[in-house]
């Protein structure tokens, strides 16, 4: 399989599903139920507006073909320290949304839903993310040690 994104396959990505809101436009399911390139999640959650909701992020997460790496990027630009003061979604109440994506990362991460390792990423290189030893006053939760950990996949993925 070809895991590359060309720049016009990029641009088509962008307009279906990027800065939809600022549109007042709905991001395009029926053309993001049809990727298959774990690359164009990939892409996508790297370079995705988070003022246009949890929605897309969702569907990347909870997608089959999602890697680790782009799980792991999407859990490290959510700031994932500040969710740990939460120990339920009710909790965080303003940030339930965010507070659900980092949990349900966690959860298909533990009951082994990540089933590739195609991309590298490493949060340590990461300028969007915060830093792994982030922590926040009284925590509830700890952030797993394996999603810490720098993804070795065969493909690097430049973003930034």
């Amino acid at each position: 399989m070809d895991y590359s994104v060309s720049e016009e396959r990029a641009q088509l990505l962008a307009d279906k599903l990027f800065q939809f809101s600022f549109e007042e436009r709905e991001p395009d399911k029926e053309f993001f139920d049809s990727l298959t390139n774990p690359v164009e999640l990939h892409l996508i959650a790297g370079v995705y507006n988070w003022d246009d909701g949890m929605e897309v992020l969702l569907w990347i997460i909870d997608n089959p073909i999602c890697d680790k790496a782009t799980a792991a990027m999407i859990f490290w630009h959510a700031q994932p320290s500040y969710y740990t003061e939460f120990a339920t979604e009710q909790e965080a109440t303003y940030d339930a949304d965010v507070y659900r994506l980092l949990r349900k990362i966690m959860t298909n991460w533990e009951v082994g839903f990540y089933r590739t390792n195609l991309i590298s990423y490493d949060p340590r290189q990461d300028v969007k993310a915060e830093p792994i030893d982030s922590t926040y006053p009284n925590p509830k939760w700890s952030i797993p040690d394996y999603i810490k950990q720098p993804q070795v996949g065969q493909f690097p993925v430049e973003l930034y």
